[in-house]
């Protein structure tokens, strides 16, 4: 028997690693990015692994931040100096493998963040560490380092004997040369090491415009792990593809096209900016997923931490973005504070994608596409699901069941596994609110608690809405029939009669605008709550920042509705909501019918009217051929050089008047100035 074993065990490890492409074909699985800009805390591998029986209910990937010795402390790791010692600001190697074990225990597999576009000295700019695995020793020389890179001009320091850099130079850190037999076999060795050692089962690759993409295909052939992206920067679908190519598809890639996509909505209000036309006739969600040949490549993401923290963060209802990007193709990856702010809907939403096994070359038919509206039915490996998303009207078929939903977005799914789910979402609400399950199948019984413990057939059976009592209460639900029984999904409320405190909503107008209305209302148990009185509500004057500014209290719950008028019904904002202190500024306008409407843009609250256009300053001249003045009346605090793709290129913290962008290839920046005073301006300028 023994003998049998053994033999089955030896087989299936010669075949295993020829099922991983590193890009698996229909896939299932939906990732996790486990940590945001230092978020050492809430990203530490032992904080991580008491959560790994929750994170493996949802999630079949764990993308985890650089988890190597950089020889520093409350560092993200993303200037690696060791590769085969694996402690760093989230904890010890030892934590690190304990970690991945709980989750590879609970079916989960954890990505490595891989950092060798670049690489830092021990105690200067080139001392490499020598170091050993498996029996084999790498030796650092001046030969992995790119010729071309910075440090050839620096004194004092060894000059860099390797080929010209083949993409993009990287300036805090030596860029290594990928063309060299032993860079290659050192990176080769770490990955192996990362693999059977950590016991990572994928990479992400940082920074790959850094180094041609056939590198990427030349080491995951030899690691030959389960799965593997890029992080190839760009806004541009022709180059996404052209990188995957350039990596022979043996890897996918993170599809920043999907994330500008969601962005330019965000910005617009305008629900086509998802739909892009596959050879000009057919709609299908935007990005690389648009591509019926490319969608098994593209990992979507909707923020990262670089994205996160800069101005190409995304800045609209971050609910119906998920709902979008785990109703579509591809590989999707949740952001971890989304996760962890929306997590009950997140999870609804992950359930319905399973439940029917929407998988990463699902086909889409999108079949309704306005403004306003965004309806597309997906089909799965088991069933179907129906994704709506905005304030249009849609009324799905008798044969779907409602699946998840919330602020202006809804799923359901027809056939399938057994699940269950409930609405509203989880959230804080005023009176009247009641909670619906559902089945899918219709036929499956529900049983529910209220206590947060674990429901059973022997728990409370659903026979109807469920009424919410004020204060907390912790709903969980399980569909049961002759099958088995489904996932348990869990719902956190709170409903309060007492008002609330107070939000701040405030507006900047188009000039056109001679008054300005506020509307605001809430829906509270069917009925619509006029908080301002009725339309168009009262005018609100114009305070010195140059906002429309206004204090509602009164409301119940967390969330209210707003609109912003010309104190008529000719001219008016979308409908918005408001949970928190808040500031709009005006966007485009849109004729519909005898109406036009605004959209808007979420600024800052605390950017007052003179960072928007009351400073007197000027960049000049522009264009430049690299010398660029700037004429500010106060001093300069700090300045950023941002390129086109989002990227810091220059950052110096002094008082300053002129700039040296000479050594910078030409095109589009975005020059933002920070004065004395906290005000912060931009301008673009063009470097010929």
């Amino acid at each position: 028997m023994k003998k049998i074993i053994l033999s089955l065990f030896f087989v299936s490890f010669l075949i295993l690693p020829n099922l991983y492409s590193q890009a698996p074909s229909q896939s299932t699985d939906v990732m996790l990015q486990a940590f945001y800009w230092n978020s050492f805390s809430d990203s530490k591998w032992t904080t991580l692994a008491s959560q790994a029986g929750e994170i493996s209910e949802s999630f079949d990937l764990v993308w985890l931040p650089p988890s190597g010795d950089d020889n520093s402390s409350n560092t993200m790791g993303y200037l690696p100096v060791y590769w085969f010692r694996q402690n760093s600001s989230f904890g010890s190697q030892a934590e690190l493998k304990a970690l991945i074990a709980k989750l590879k225990a609970g079916g989960t597999r954890a990505v490595a963040d891989i950092v060798i576009n670049h690489r830092n000295g021990v105690t200067n700019w080139t001392n490499f560490p020598t170091e050993t695995y498996n029996g084999v020793t790498y030796t650092p020389n001046m030969y992995w380092i790119c010729s071309t890179d910075e440090v050839k001009d620096q004194p004092g320091q060894a000059r860099p004997l390797g080929d010209p850099d083949e993409g993009e130079n990287y300036e805090a850190a030596r860029d290594l040369n990928h063309k060299n037999h032993d860079v290659q076999q050192a990176i080769k060795g770490y990955l192996h090491f990362m693999k059977n050692e950590i016991g990572y089962d994928g990479w992400r690759y940082d920074l790959t415009k850094g180094f041609p993409g056939r590198y990427v295909a030349m080491y995951n052939e030899s690691a030959n792990a389960y799965f593997s992206v890029g992080e190839y920067w760009e806004n541009n679908y022709d180059d996404l593809e052209a990188w995957l190519n350039n990596a022979n598809k043996k890897s996918t890639t993170f599809d920043f096209t999907f994330k500008y996509a969601l962005n330019e909505w965000a910005n617009s209000g305008d629900l086509t900016k998802l739909v892009w036309y596959f050879l000009n006739k057919d709609p299908q969600p935007a990005g690389l997923i648009h591509n019926p040949d490319l969608k098994r490549y593209a990992s979507t993401f909707i923020d990262n931490h670089d994205t996160y923290r800069d101005h190409n963060k995304f800045n609209g209802n971050v609910l119906m973005a998920n709902a979008f990007m785990l109703s579509s193709p591809g590989i999707p990856c949740v952001f971890l504070p989304h996760w962890q702010q929306h997590k009950s809907e997140i999870k609804a939403m992950i359930t319905a994608r399973k439940s029917v096994g929407i998988h990463s070359e699902s086909p889409v038919k999108v079949d309704q596409s306005s403004r306003e509206l965004y309806v597309a039915t997906v089909t799965g490996k088991s069933g179907s699901l129906i994704v709506k998303l905005g304030s249009g009207n849609y009324s799905a078929p008798g044969n779907y069941t409602l699946a998840a939903s919330g602020n202006n977005y809804a799923i359901w799914t027809s056939g399938g596994g057994l699940n269950v789910s409930g609405n509203p979402s989880s959230g804080t609400y005023g009176i009247g609110q009641t909670v619906t399950l559902t089945a899918n199948p219709s036929t499956a019984s529900i049983y529910y608690t209220t206590d947060g413990s674990t429901p059973s057939v022997g728990s409370t059976k659903y026979n109807g809405s469920i009424s919410l009592p004020n204060g907390s209460t912790t709903l969980k639900a399980i569909a049961i029939n002759s099958s088995g029984s489904s996932p348990v999904m869990t719902y956190n409320y709170t409903i309060s009669n007492q008002p609330a405190g107070k939000i701040t909503v405030s507006f900047k107008a188009p000039d056109s605008w001679s008054q300005v209305g506020l509307y605001v209302w809430q829906v509270d148990g069917g009925n619509v709550n006029e908080l301002l009185g009725g339309w168009p509500g009262i005018t609100v004057s114009k305070d010195k920042a140059g906002f429309y500014s206004y204090d509602v209290s009164g409301y119940k719950g967390n969330e209210i509705n707003v609109i912003f008028n010309n104190n008529n019904n000719n001219e008016q904002t979308y409908d918005l909501t408001a949970s928190s202190n808040i500031c709009w500024i005006s966007g485009n306008s849109t004729p519909e019918g005898a109406n036009i409407k605004y959209t808007v843009s979420v600024v800052d609250c605390a950017t007052s009217v003179k960072n928007l256009n009351l400073i007197s300053w000027r960049l000049y001249p522009n264009p430049s051929n690299g010398i660029v003045n700037i004429d500010l009346e106060n001093n300069v605090k700090r300045v950023e050089v941002i390129s086109v793709l989002g990227t810091k290129v220059l950052s110096i913290e002094q008082n300053v008047n002129q700039l040296d962008l000479t050594a910078y290839p030409s095109g589009l920046y975005y020059i933002s100035v920070t004065d004395v005073e906290g005000n912060k301006l931009s301008k673009a300028l063009y470097k010929k």
